[in-house]
């Protein structure tokens, strides 16, 4: 019988010792990149440090207590500690509380502010979705790092040191034997702690697939059900979670076999404490009272050291999460300085300008063309010709590999990005509303607006009308992208936005897509009259353009195929014969 192959994606989820290069790296840079609750830290630390010292007086006095001593003074001493640790270690707890919670929302804020100023290429390669699990939860490796790595750390070599001390003065001997084990718990933490960041990378990762995958399912539920593939959906969400869940099987199976290591060697340096202790005591050489302090001490020694080993482990999860936070923080962002810019003025020129969103696929090869002022531009194509690649680059979402974009002869470049983004509206074929209301929908990125615009807007777009008779008029509550809308009640919502900003240029990517004939009508006359004072570039797919377009540049396979004034690109355009003839396939 032959041998079964098995196929490569079997092993995707396999533990992989190898650590990542150079993460050790990017997660320090990360780390300082948060702003920290310094002062909050700091009282933390003092209480921290501070009872821990308690925490070891308590354990000699203790130990006194065993051996025999019952004297008042070291009962009443005891106690008082005993209470004082309590209620020491209760409010140091909280202020940990407070310490992790602030980190926890600089570090967010960070990182949300990240994402905002990263170029649209990155989301090419990153699904949104999965950005959204990086922010909320990869987010907290910040304070994982200060309250679960770093104090506990320090913590436990400053409680190592002092219990090795007061060992020490009681035995040499024993002290020795005490500490021999402690290579063989490092050893063995190094190991579980490699395997436990392939675990944890690879756990990160599967949550992130199952969130983005569970978000585009519920968004999708209508078009699963219209295509009757629930079933087909599930099966997609059985495999990710079949995948987590043999990786949390792992992850299980080498934690039990961790602890049976610790264990195993634990009882191995207490039978070695154990028989040398009675040695010692049966020849004279340490009494009673020493024997006891060094047992409870030796104990606590060995707990704290392994203690470090789990800090270790905890570093490595915490670097497995870190390390696809990073991606986020050392992606380059947009460069936003640059001259200022109010209002600017002229048409806009693209010289011999390229671009591709891959090394192997160029979108633009080398274009010029013109849009003039105050004058409406029709952008026409086919499909994937780089008609909207072009508009991404005119409002600067993506840079031009090779030439340059001019507006009034100086080129867009020199401009201070944000103040350049401000010159432009854009109504995009993909129509992008916000949960909430419609009026804080007409008004994104429209300050001191009075009422009277924004109902002149409405109105302007045509969606006074309907929007007066939602529940709640202007104050009513939209759905998650507006779904409570028709696309055509969408687009004119965007439309209202846009017509409000009083922009010098304006860009409708498909603006009628999903309208009928009198609604495309309408919106004609409207950018009719709003092309007077602006520079007007309408990307459609419907020969009713043409009758507003006082200028046509059209796209062929990434080069300009025609351009000039309506007339005359009627004339000379195969694709604008076509295109009128409603013969050009969408």
């Amino acid at each position: 019988m032959p041998k079964k192959t098995r196929k490569k994606s079997d092993n995707r989820d396999s533990v992989q010792i190898r650590q990542k290069k150079g993460t050790w790296l990017r997660f320090i840079k990360t780390f300082f990149k948060c702003r920290l609750p310094w002062v909050w830290l700091a009282v933390y630390v003092v209480l921290y440090f501070g009872f821990l010292t308690v925490g070891v007086d308590v354990t000699d006095r203790t130990a006194q207590l065993f051996a025999g001593d019952v004297s008042a003074e070291l009962v009443a001493s005891l106690i008082g500690l005993m209470i004082l640790n309590i209620l020491g270690s209760a409010v140091t707890v909280f202020i940990g509380h407070i310490v992790s919670a602030r980190t926890n929302r600089n570090m967010r804020r960070t990182v949300l502010k990240k994402v905002l100023n990263l170029p649209l290429s990155f989301f090419k390669e990153e699904n949104p979705r999965e950005t959204i699990y990086r922010i909320v939860n990869n987010s907290i490796v910040v304070d994982s790092t200060i309250m679960v790595f770093l104090l506990p750390l320090f913590g436990g070599v400053y409680t190592m040191v002092q219990y090795f001390i007061r060992v020490f003065k009681y035995d040499w001997r024993l002290s020795v034997i005490m500490i021999a084990f402690v290579p063989l718990v490092i050893f063995m933490a190094f190991l579980f702690g490699r395997i436990n960041f392939s675990l944890s990378d690879r756990d990160s990762g599967l949550l992130a697939s199952l969130t983005q995958r569970l978000s585009e399912m519920m968004t999708n539920i209508p078009l699963a059900k219209a295509f009757a593939k629930e079933s087909t959906e599930e099966e997609k969400g059985k495999a990710l979670t079949s995948r987590l869940y043999k990786i949390n099987i792992k992850s299980s199976w080498f934690d039990e076999l961790n602890n049976l290591s610790e264990t195993f060697v634990s009882l191995l340096q207490a039978a070695a404490i154990t028989i040398t202790g009675v040695i010692l005591i049966n020849d004279g050489s340490i009494d009673r009272r020493a024997w006891v302090a060094f047992f409870m001490f030796s104990g606590l020694f060995m707990a704290a050291v392994s203690d470090l080993t789990m800090l270790w482990n905890n570093i490595k999860i915490i670097q497995g999460n870190a390390a696809r936070l990073t991606e986020i923080m050392d992606a380059k962002e947009e460069p936003k300085g640059g001259e200022h810019c109010e209002r600017l003025s002229g048409g806009i020129h693209m010289d011999n300008v390229r671009f591709g969103y891959n090394e192997d696929k160029t979108v633009l090869d080398g274009i010029s063309c013109d849009f003039p002022e105050n004058t409406v531009t029709a952008l026409l194509g086919v499909s994937g010709c780089g008609k909207t690649t072009a508009a991404n680059l005119l409002t600067r979402l993506y840079q031009p590999q090779e030439g340059t974009i001019t507006v009034g002869g100086e080129d867009i470049s020199k401009y201070a990005l944000d103040d350049y983004r401000k010159n432009f509206a854009v109504v995009s074929q993909n129509t992008l509303l916000f949960s909430g209301t419609v009026r804080e929908n007409v008004l994104y990125g429209n300050e001191d607006v009075t009422e009277e615009q924004l109902t002149d807007a409405l109105k302007n777009a045509g969606a006074y009308d309907f929007v007066m008779n939602m529940p709640g008029k202007l104050d009513a509550k939209l759905e998650e992208y507006g779904n409570n809308l028709s696309g055509g009640q969408k687009q004119r919502l965007s439309m209202a936005r846009a017509l409000l900003s009083n922009t010098p240029f304006f860009i409708l990517d498909e603006p009628v897509a999903a309208m009928d004939a009198v609604a495309v009508d309408e919106i004609m006359d409207i950018l009719a009259k709003q092309s007077q004072d602006r520079c007007v570039i309408v990307i459609a797919h419907t020969p009713a353009v043409l009758k507003l377009a006082e200028h046509v540049v059209v796209l062929e396979d990434g080069h300009i195929e025609s351009e000039g004034s309506a007339e005359e690109v009627k004339q000379s355009s195969s694709f604008v014969k076509d295109f009128m003839r409603g013969a050009v396939p969408e």
